[in-house]
C-alpha cells in the first residue's frame, strides 16, 4: 500500500522531523519511492505494486494502457488542486514550502545532502529565511547535475523541485496556466515516439523506483532520457 503523507505541522522543528522520517523510509531497502512528472510522490514497500505503476494506473483513467495528453493534464490539475490548500487558484509561497517540507521532502536531498537556495547551502540557511519561498537551484553551483539532486533522483525528469520549476516568471507563485504549460512541456519530453500517448515502454527505467536521471532536455527545465528498456 502507499504510505501516508504527513500533514503540515505548526512548528518548523517538528516539520523537519517529519521530513527526516520520510527520507529514512525512502532510503530503506524495503521502501520504494517515485516522484511523478508533475512532482507527486508515491511510496510503497517492496512486494507491493511499483509506485510508478500506481501513478500510471491513476493517470490512465480509461485503463487502456496509455496516458493521453488530456489524461496527463487532468492528472496535473488534480495535483494542482491538492497543492492549492487555501483554494485561491494558485500555488503560493507557503504552499510550495508545504510541498517541499511535508509532501515531498525528497526535494531536500541529494548532491551531498546539502540543499541549495539561490546558491546558499541549506546547512547555513538562517532561521529567518525558513519562512520564505525557496529559490532552490535557481543559481546552480559548480559541478551541478540536476539528476543527482532532490526529486530528480526518484523521477523520470531532471527536476530537483518539480513544482517550483513550473514558476517560469519567478514571481514565487504558480498559476494554473503555468502548471498546465509545465504539464504540456513534460508530456512532450516523455513522448519519445511523438504519437500523443505515453506508454510504459517509453519511460526511462527506474531501478527500484529509487533513482532517476531524467528525460531529454527539450527546454530549459527538462533533461534527456536515460537508456530505455530493451535498448542496447
Amino acid at each position: 500500500m502507499i504510505t501516508s503523507l504527513p500533514t503540515a505541522l505548526a512548528r518548523p522543528g517538528r516539520r523537519w522531523l517529519a521530513a527526516a522520517a520520510i527520507l529514512l523510509l525512502a532510503g530503506s531497502a524495503q521502501a520504494l519511492t517515485f516522484i511523478s512528472p508533475m512532482g507527486e510522490p508515491f511510496r510503497t514497500t517492496s512486494g507491493d505494486e511499483a509506485p510508478e505503476d500506481i501513478w500510471f494506473a491513476r493517470a490512465d483513467t480509461n485503463h487502456d494502457g496509455k496516458i493521453t495528453r488530456a489524461e496527463f493534464t487532468i492528472d496535473a490539475g488534480r495535483f494542482f488542486r491538492m497543492l492549492d490548500t487555501n483554494h485561491d487558484n494558485r500555488i503560493g509561497p507557503e504552499e510550495i514550502q508545504h510541498y517541499e517540507d511535508d509532501i515531498a521532502p525528497e526535494t531536500l536531498g541529494g548532491g551531498g545532502g546539502s540543499r541549495r537556495r539561490g546558491g546558499v547551502s541549506r546547512d547555513t540557511q538562517t532561521a529567518a529565511d525558513e519562512d520564505n519561498i525557496t529559490s532552490t537551484y535557481l543559481v546552480p553551483p559548480e559541478s551541478y547535475h540536476a539528476g543527482d539532486l532532490g526529486a530528480a533522483r526518484f523521477s523520470y525528469l531532471d527536476l530537483p523541485e518539480p513544482v517550483a520549476a513550473a514558476d517560469v516568471n519567478f514571481d514565487r507563485t504558480i498559476s494554473p496556466r503555468e502548471f498546465l504549460d509545465a504539464a504540456h512541456h513534460r508530456f512532450d519530453a516523455l513522448d519519445a515516439n511523438h504519437d500523443g500517448n505515453l506508454t510504459r515502454d517509453e519511460f526511462p527505467h527506474l531501478s527500484g523506483a529509487r533513482s532517476g536521471r531524467g528525460v531529454q532536455r527539450k527546454d530549459d527545465t527538462l533533461r534527456s532520457p536515460r537508456r530505455r528498456r530493451g535498448d542496447h
